[in-house]
């Protein structure tokens, strides 16, 4: 925070918790705390990080904290600010309420409400800032087109129809453009981009994916797709014509349905999330099973692991809510979350030991954040050290 005594620090901390928490503040507060906002970027990520710390309590089923526990300790935290200082009266039950949201009792976080002082959980100045929406088009005769303009861009036929229009988010095809051939979406990353294929299927592809495509479905018996990387599918139905994502691994069949699938190179698996509808899964050995709604399954190079029905609940929405904008840790080890937010932010991960690997969280923070306040997030309770170097993040379980 800015130099400043600790009534007045008392002060800033009780308008922003409350801003955050209840949204109930008068306009001589509301200008009080944007004034002071303003005056430093640090200012403005300590307000941003209170403010995602409150998401990671929005999921469906989460429990009701212990006010008075995560009270005690969230107080245990506060620095340079006696409690007693802060005013008026009532501020003491809203801090209070706003202490029982930075608990997450899965995991045992304790998430702050000011600056915290230990040493080891500190960054480096270096902001890493989240992702967007950009992504490449590669034509049959080789031309790449950038598409992660805000101006919209026409993709000429062949008679004076455009094969798709983009907007800078969303490539959306003619359905009758008279155009033949294979395209190619290469989404980076740090990118993401959606997609209305020729048939109306609307497809969200993550980060670090490409996905391969005809323009012409209207003249093939099948609509097949290949993808590498992660995109979520909602097909449009079509009973005459299935739909076919294939991958290296595996093949997943539907009508009209959505469903997500998992498919990176180098991680030897392809895995499928059924959110609606029936699928047909197919492995490159034969094997067949058929899928109905939340339901998972993961296929390797051996014999198909097949997971059981699961019901829908957050534990299979964290398998694709990053279509949503949103990272979900369903008791997640930190390894895979770290894949995640390598290929959002564009950022090489290592870890300088083995054993903060496996330790596992819970919760969901928006991926509009910078990478800084999800690392604030997870390492302020543990023993884990996160440091940023020359677009590189070193994980150490000390």
């Amino acid at each position: 925070m800015e130099q400043m005594d600790s009534n007045d620090k008392a002060r800033i901390k009780e308008l922003m918790v409350r801003s955050i928490t209840s949204g109930v503040l008068t306009d001589d507060e509301r200008y009080e705390l944007q004034s002071w906002l303003a005056l430093d970027v640090k200012n403005q990520q300590e307000h941003d990080d209170l403010a995602a710390v409150k998401k990671l309590f929005e999921n469906k089923g989460s429990k009701k904290p212990d006010t008075d526990a995560a009270w005690k300790k969230v107080k245990l935290q506060l620095t340079e600010a006696p409690v007693h200082l802060l005013r008026p009266k009532r501020s003491w039950s809203i801090l209070k309420y706003a202490a029982s949201i930075l608990l997450v009792a899965a995991v045992g976080l304790l998430i702050y409400t000011t600056i915290i002082k230990d040493p080891k959980q500190s960054l480096t100045t270096q902001i890493i800032q989240p992702g967007g929406n950009r992504a490449e088009l590669v034509l049959p005769d080789g031309k790449r087109v950038s598409l992660q303009n805000r101006a919209t861009i026409d993709i000429s036929g062949g008679k004076n129809s455009p094969v798709a229009t983009n907007n800078g988010k969303m490539l959306v095809y003619n359905t009758n453009s008279g155009q033949e051939g294979y395209h190619k979406l290469i989404v980076p990353d740090g990118g993401q981009y959606e997609i209305i294929l020729p048939d109306k299927t609307h497809v969200w592809v993550n980060s670090g994916s490409e996905l391969t495509y005809r323009v012409d479905f209207s003249k093939a018996a099948i609509r097949e797709v290949k993808l590498t990387g992660e995109a979520y599918f909602k097909v449009a139905k079509d009973k005459k014509h299935p739909f076919i994502v294939k991958t290296d691994h595996m093949d997943v069949e539907a009508v009209g349905t959505a469903f997500n699938v998992l498919a990176y190179k180098g991680t030897g698996f392809a895995e499928a999330t059924l959110v609606e509808g029936i699928v047909n899964v197919s492995d490159k050995l034969g094997n067949k099973q058929r899928m109905l709604a939340g339901s998972k399954i993961r296929i390797g190079s051996q014999k198909p692991n097949i997971l059981p029905a699961l019901k829908p609940t957050a534990l299979i929405y964290s398998d694709y809510a990053w279509k949503d904008g949103v990272f979900v840790f369903d008791n997640m080890p930190l390894e895979q979350i770290a894949e995640r937010f390598s290929r959002w932010y564009n950022i090489k991960v290592v870890f300088t030991n083995a054993e903060a690997k496996g330790l596992r969280f819970t919760g969901s923070i928006e991926k509009n954040n910078t990478l800084n306040t999800l690392l604030k997030l997870i390492g302020t309770s543990t023993n884990v050290k996160f440091e940023i170097r020359n677009e590189t993040l070193y994980i150490t379980k000390s």
